[in-house]
């Protein structure tokens, strides 16, 4: 019998499932790209090429999936076959609608569907937390597979939709200082300080403007270091929930779209499969045109 299915075996779920082998769960996997299955598959996963046989026996179902649409689309498919009294367990970057319609559609199956996206980096896996919108008996369960394993914490933050939600903004926080960091690192090569002194300065100074985020980014920027930990596009989606989301409950979105503007000029410059930090280009070329 299979304890776990995971679907989606790439940079996130690939992690997931690799950690819940190591603990010594039974798990099994699917993903449409053979190579993530093939990479599965060397850490011990049972893979297959069909999501049906994958979840078949499963108890919690975790999904990591690149779109909404491919959300609904499981749940609408293969997660509506599962077995009556499993959780799926979606850590998936969403909307809050969408979790509500995949919810809503699995219920009457009898399956508890938990959003639960990560709040941190992949190679952060086994220290994450999951903010968990949910029934509360389906997040124990959730809880008491993932955490301390894939999970340092599984936080309930409300009903389905609201794990969402943080994540969403979450996301917008890290778009910012994404943002932020390529200016500032911009407007200091343009003032002729040296931004190797302009960071090390700032990141060891104790001010209340350092995060964790500025000290990772800005030496990558410096770098011209663009190998996505996280890519353009996926900020750029994720993003773009925020602006969504703000619109639909009437919040103004001023730093939301400012982001998407910078996000989309640099990817039409071709740098969406590169790391968010590639935004810097835009004000390099920006500034060259100005110069000009």
């Amino acid at each position: 019998m299979t304890e776990i299915a995971v679907i989606g075996l790439g940079t996130m779920g690939g992690r997931v499932a690799s950690k819940l082998t190591e603990a010594g769960r039974s798990v099994s996997g699917y993903d449409p790209v053979a190579g993530a299955r093939d990479a599965a598959a060397a850490h011990g996963i049972q893979t297959h090429t069909e999501q049906a046989p994958a979840i078949a026996d499963a108890e919690l179902i975790v999904l990591s999936l690149p779109r909404p649409d491919d959300v609904i689309e499981a749940a609408r498919g293969p997660l509506s076959h599962a077995q009556a009294g499993s959780v799926v367990v979606d850590l998936s970057t969403i909307d809050a609608a969408s979790a509500k319609t995949a919810s809503e559609h699995l219920v009457s199956y009898d399956v508890d569907y938990v959003d639960a996206p990560v709040l941190g980096r992949p190679e952060g896996c086994g220290h994450w937390t999951l903010p968990a919108g949910g029934a509360e008996g389906a997040i124990d369960t959730v809880a008491a597979f993932l955490e301390g394993v894939v999970a340092k914490r599984v936080v309930r933050v409300g009903d389905v939709g609201a794990g969402s939600v943080v994540k969403i903004l979450n996301n917008l926080m890290f778009g910012a200082i994404n943002a932020v960091t390529a200016e500032a690192l911009n407007t200091c090569r343009l003032a002729g300080v040296d931004t190797d002194v302009f960071v090390n300065t700032v990141a060891e100074s104790g001010a209340a403007t350092v995060s964790n985020l500025f000290r990772e980014l800005a030496p990558k920027l410096i770098a011209n270091d663009y190998e996505p930990a996280f890519s353009l596009a996926l900020l750029a989606k994720d993003n773009k929930l925020a602006l969504d989301l703000e619109g639909a409950v009437g919040s103004p979105s001023f730093v939301a779209g400012s982001i998407d503007h910078i996000n989309s000029l640099t990817m039409n410059q071709g740098y969406g499969r590169q790391d968010t930090g590639s935004v810097q280009e835009l004000y390099r070329t920006l500034s060259r045109t100005a110069d000009e």
